[in-house]
């Protein structure tokens, strides 16, 4: 299994455009992988029902990267398992990775920054329309 995870992270491997057939346990497990991004994109779906309304955005936001890093992932092995020239090419999976990294740190970003800031904002203008009629 070792073996196989330096084979398939090898450089050579990852960005060459013809590569071999994906083994069927590295299709599994990236399966299994994408499957637990559509549970995430549920789970989050679930969660941006709560009454706060900023972090249910930014919540609504995680559901769109699950969603989408999940389906661009199926699509991706399905391309592998059929071995398509380009399309099954290692590097798209590695474009999806670092795509999927960036846009999180977006999305911490606004639940880290952004929310306490604007909530900030929402109980001064709140305290300054308590003392106009």
């Amino acid at each position: 299994m070792i073996d196989y995870f330096q084979y398939f992270f090898n450089p050579a491997h990852i960005f060459g455009l013809r590569p071999g057939a994906m083994h069927r346990q590295a299709i599994i497990i990236l399966a299994i992988i994408f499957a637990v991004f559509v549970v995430a994109a549920i789970v989050s779906k679930i969660l941006t029902k709560t009454k706060d309304a900023l972090k249910a955005k930014g919540y609504k936001r995680f559901f769109h990267l699950f969603l989408t890093t999940a389906t661009l992932g199926y699509v991706y092995l399905f391309f592998a398992w059929q071995g398509a020239v380009l399309l099954s090419a290692r590097f798209w999976l590695l474009i999806l990775i670092v795509v999927a990294l960036i846009w999180a740190i977006f999305i911490l970003k606004y639940l880290i920054k952004e929310v306490p800031k604007k909530r900030k904002e929402i109980n001064q203008k709140r305290q300054f329309e308590k003392y106009i009629p």
